[in-house]
């Protein structure tokens, strides 16, 4: 165990990327587990015998590689299960999860009529006021993931809060509500964490976050739902298959010039 903590100082490879390499193989090998906080900077300087500087950068170098993140005033700490979220078939975000292998734990926020921007209103055949809103917190092993907005159409009005609870959003329309979901729109956007985000999934102040955004339908076209899933970016892969044939553009029209430097100045010439 000593031995597998030496760096080679003479080496052609960077003492840094040596630090991050051997703890990136702690974390795979689970000697440091999924939101488990790794050793502290100073930690790592004494055992490595190296700058803060180094340390900083094998710990950047980790966060660049997704392996960990940082907590403001808490350290640093190894990223959660990464969820690979398949976009060719039609799944809830619940079930996706679980397909994956990472089963969330929920709390309903809030169920409730409430307002809407008007295209919502407008997908889902409701006046205003009329849309029944639902905000779900996803956590997996504990620690927050996920946040979902969903707005359902007026019918909802009779679900109750515990079969809310309960029930997934494709679960609440085919099950619930009796309506058979055919087809969705997705969208996939970054964009940095509101207030209300950086507080329920516990990040630092404007972090970038992974927006899904969701339209479903019925087979005859209605508007059965509109969905934001705001997700912890570390944790989450999106992954799509495509299929040929291939479309190709066989020549570029437009090519940019190349950026003009600006004149050299004339050296002043000194007198005597």
């Amino acid at each position: 165990r000593t031995a597998s903590r030496k760096i080679e100082r003479e080496g052609s490879v960077a003492l840094y990327v040596q630090i991050a390499e051997k703890l990136a193989k702690d974390i795979a090998g689970g000697r440091y587990r999924p939101y488990q906080r790794v050793p502290s900077e100073q930690a790592l300087m004494k055992q490595y015998n190296v700058s803060r500087v180094t340390v900083r950068q094998a710990i950047g170098l980790l966060k660049r590689q997704g392996l960990v993140g940082a907590k403001q005033g808490k350290g640093t700490f190894v990223s959660g299960p990464v969820v690979r979220h398949e976009l060719a078939d039609l799944r809830g975000f619940y079930d996706e999860l679980v397909r994956s292998g990472n089963p969330p734990q929920t709390q309903l926020l809030k169920f409730e009529p409430a307002e809407a921007d008007s295209h919502i209103e407008v997908l889902l055949q409701a006046r205003r006021g009329e849309t029944m809103f639902l905000k779900r917190l996803y956590r997996l092993e504990g620690h927050p993931f996920a946040l979902a907005r969903a707005w359902l159409p007026p019918m909802a009005k009779d679900i109750s809060w515990s079969q809310a609870e309960k029930h997934p959003l494709y679960s609440i329309l085919e099950d619930l509500l009796k309506q058979a979901v055919t087809h969705a729109d997705l969208s996939i956007l970054a964009r940095a964490a509101d207030a209300e985000e950086v507080s329920l999934l516990d990040l630092p102040a404007a972090s970038p976050v992974l927006v899904l955004q969701r339209a479903s339908y019925s087979p005859e076209g209605k508007g059965l739902e509109y969905s934001q899933f705001t997700i912890r970016p570390e944790n989450y892969r999106f992954n799509f298959s495509v299929h040929g044939p291939l479309a190709v553009t066989r020549q570029i029209q437009e090519i940019a010039p190349p950026p003009t430097r600006p004149a050299a100045r004339p050296k002043n010439k000194r007198t005597h």
